[in-house]
């Protein structure tokens, strides 16, 4: 896994998008410690982001919600695949989706963003 890149976002909110090594891209966007949903599961926050949120945890004393962009639709960017891992699995499965660039993973977590402060 990378970091790809790493920021405010226009909500005050920090996030991150980092690239895994199988090819997918995932958008955390944290809340501070004072935010009412600070401590809430993936399942208990009710946030509209590609895929639902698969994420909820603490790192770095922030609170942050994630989500990926490895769902039915989301195919591999080889790019960021690991090279062993791009024969292997072009072997068995054909990403037949859509790439989620970082562009569309900065938009969504600047959507969740906005989303997060409202619930403050």
């Amino acid at each position: 896994m990378k970091i790809e890149k790493e920021w405010t976002t226009k909500a005050g909110l920090k996030a991150t998008v980092i690239a895994t090594d199988m090819g997918h891209r995932c958008g955390y966007v944290s809340v501070p410690n004072d935010h009412p949903w600070h401590g809430k599961t993936y399942d208990e926050a009710a946030l509209d982001v590609h895929g639902g949120l698969t994420y909820a945890g603490m790192r770095d004393d922030l609170w942050w919600f994630g989500y990926d962009c490895a769902h039915f639709g989301d195919a591999r960017d080889p790019e960021l695949m690991r090279e062993e891992l791009k024969a292997i699995m072009s072997a068995f499965s054909a990403d037949k989706g859509e790439i989620r660039s970082l562009d569309f993973c900065v938009n969504e977590c600047e959507s969740m963003a906005w989303q997060l402060k409202e619930k403050a």
